[in-house]
């Protein structure tokens, strides 16, 4: 399963999420360590961020895989 990050920038920290669905507009990520799911949006396309919310919290990823290790 892919692995790319997301940031809430109401608390700016940095999550590893696993990767559910992806489109060129729509990432639905699965928070590790915990059962939050987070559903992310692009206006259009050629946006660089995907946005979403959870908890009153915002969250944002660019759905690049991290970097990190799937094992």
């Amino acid at each position: 399963m892919e692995l790319v990050e997301i940031t809430c920038i109401d608390s700016n920290k940095t999550l590893k999420a696993s990767v559910m669905k992806k489109s060129d507009r729509f990432l639905e990520v699965a928070v590790e360590g915990t059962n939050a799911k987070v559903i992310l949006t692009k206006k259009t396309p050629v946006d660089k961020l995907y946005i979403g919310h959870l908890a009153g919290l915002e969250f944002t990823s660019t759905g690049e895989n991290a970097g990190w290790s799937n094992v």
